[in-house]
């Protein structure tokens, strides 16, 4: 006689094995699927459709603004019951220790959190961080629990020049038998072929051409749907031309208004079906694909996989009924709040700051205008080379709001007095006032933008009493709108829909003195030192194409 089992769930599977739908019963016993076919059971599920849980093949938590369980309370509703997460940007400001708190704090949530252990702790050599992750650390590191991979390798000149702390990173996750993530934006050519000898695969395309040549030498390519970087209708046609097999669906960065309002890589299996995309490739790229990418037990539907799956009304808007997540029906609608998390909460520390800390100086007294190197913000991750000219007053370069050139400023913010780096920026559109952010990748600085100097300097200081977080201010009525997050600068431990609603608010006020809608995004990307093409650090303008320094002023 078949034995009995505690759950038993019919509807029409997607069978991501198979790569058909069909209408079959899942039999679930002790949180394992024990069989694909009728059981006895004690509780019966019905569902017009089943799937795997789904899989964001790669990201980064701390984008979300709220702490891991937090984030779980969001997306595993939507049915996302697995995340890689890379903790890079906790490992920038508090090193080996914060990846491990995160580790632990992925204890609290049965969102199935596996980790890539940061790779790139600094990003470079040009800036200043919180902490850095040597050969050594990063070894340690991979033995922790649930650590599946060696995160993004962001050195890629590094890895081709044969650097051994690069190399003897990708040595010990290999040794390991882990995947190894890249971060190729714009690589090509030879310096592609050689960096494929080492990494399995990257999220950082942007056009079709540069994923079709990662496709072609060998690399498992991620489709990405972030809050800043939105590739994924450029890319899709990839799936006409190559096994779709080889593909995955990503966030990398998501932002906690995005979160709530679409979802998190759900909201990529949508927006890949109303492109086109079969849903049953669609489905695949964010659950197998993934799971075979990283050697994971779950991602399937089959006899002996965690009892992990999605319950759905209807498979195309992809509307979710239930959630089981080993066997556990609907898992974060308990109530239970998630304890904080015990990452440090002071984090940013510099001495207070002045509108002339902010400005730039004249090389001639006598000047009315300098001629001046600006980030152009073009949308996305990506910057642009520009130049332009800007007034000169008492010997002082400004901003020209009206021309939409703004003052940029970078603060090191780690307590390490490592001075303020100082530029322009085209592309946020801001009247007047400043906003300004601790999320600043990757070393996770205090960036501040503004129409004026002494706006920039009320809005860096405001940011360093809240021990970090995300401000906007109005010289009109002398206003502040902010956010906190205390934990490391970047997090808050507050419930998502409370930093949801505060960043609603941070944002409206931003846009009241003009900024862009996407501006707050890509201003937390301005000082993101390895990806081309202009970057300001906290130690000066950085031309990425060549890796060094520029001077802001031509003339």
């Amino acid at each position: 006689m078949t034995e009995r089992v505690d759950t038993l769930v019919r509807g029409t599977l997607v069978n991501v094995n198979t790569g058909n739908v069909e209408d079959r019963a899942v039999a679930i016993d002790d949180g394992i699927i024990v069989a694909l076919e009728e059981r006895p059971a004690e509780r019966e599920l019905h569902a017009k459709y089943v799937t795997p849980g789904l899989i964001d093949a790669h990201m980064h938590v701390e984008s979300s603004m709220v702490t891991l369980p937090q984030y779980a309370e969001a997306v595993v509703p939507n049915g996302v019951t697995s995340v890689v997460h890379d903790p890079h940007e906790i490992a920038n400001v508090v090193g080996a220790a914060g990846v491990r708190a995160v580790i632990q704090d992925a204890e609290q949530t049965p969102l199935k959190a596996r980790f890539t252990v940061p790779s790139s702790v600094p990003a470079s050599d040009l800036q200043d961080c919180g902490a850095t992750l040597p050969a050594e650390m990063v070894t340690d590191l991979l033995e922790e629990p649930n650590v599946i991979a060696l995160g993004e390798v962001m050195d890629v000149p590094g890895l081709v020049a044969g650097d051994e702390d690069v190399h003897a990173k990708i040595r010990a996750a290999r040794e390991r038998g882990l995947t190894v993530d890249g971060h190729m934006p714009q690589v090509t050519g030879d310096e592609l072929h050689e960096a494929a000898r080492y990494l399995d695969n990257d999220h950082e395309s942007i056009t079709l051409a540069e994923a079709r040549e990662k496709a072609d030498v060998g690399l498992r390519v991620y489709l990405r749907e972030g809050s800043s970087s939105k590739n994924l209708a450029e890319l899709l046609p990839l799936t006409e031309e190559i096994d779709t097999r080889r593909l995955s669906l990503c966030t990398d960065d998501r932002e906690v208004t995005d979160i709530i309002d679409e979802g998190g890589v759900d909201f990529a299996i949508r927006k890949a079906i109303q492109e086109g995309a079969d849903p049953v490739n669609a489905v695949q790229m964010a659950t197998i694909n993934t799971a075979e990418s990283y050697d994971l037990p779950f991602g399937r539907v089959e006899p002996g996989a965690p009892a992990d799956l999605v319950l759905l009304e209807d498979l195309d808007s992809w509307r979710v009924d239930d959630v089981l997540i080993d066997g556990e029906l609907n898992p974060t609608e308990d109530g239970t709040v998630p304890s904080a998390t015990n990452l440090p909460t002071d984090t940013v520390e510099f001495p207070s700051v002045s509108a002339s800390d902010l400005a730039i100086t004249a090389r001639d007294s006598r000047s009315r205008t300098a001629r001046v190197r600006v980030i152009d913000a073009v949308g996305g991750l990506q910057t642009d080379p520009m130049t332009a000219e800007v007034p000169v007053r008492e010997r002082t370069l400004l901003p020209d709001p009206d021309e939409d050139l703004l003052s940029l400023a970078v603060i090191e913010r780690h307590g390490g007095n490592g001075g303020i780096g100082r530029g322009f920026v085209h592309g946020l559109d801001i009247d007047r006032g400043a906003v300004g952010s601790t999320i600043a990748h990757d070393a996770h600085n205090c960036v501040v933008a503004g129409a004026d100097h002494a706006s920039m300097a009320a809005v860096a200081n405001k940011l360093e009493e809240l021990d970090g977080g995300v401000v906007a201010y109005d010289p009109l009525d002398d206003e502040f709108a902010s956010l906190a997050l205390p934990v490391a600068g970047l997090m808050s431990n507050e419930s998502i829909e409370t930093v949801y609603e505060q960043f609603e608010t941070v944002e409206t006020h931003a846009a009241e003195i003009g900024m862009a809608e996407t501006g707050l995004m890509e201003l937390s990307f301005l000082a993101l030192e390895v990806i081309p093409t202009y970057r300001l650090t906290n130690n000066g303008l950085v031309d990425v194409t060549d890796g060094k320094y520029v001077d802001v002023t031509m003339s």
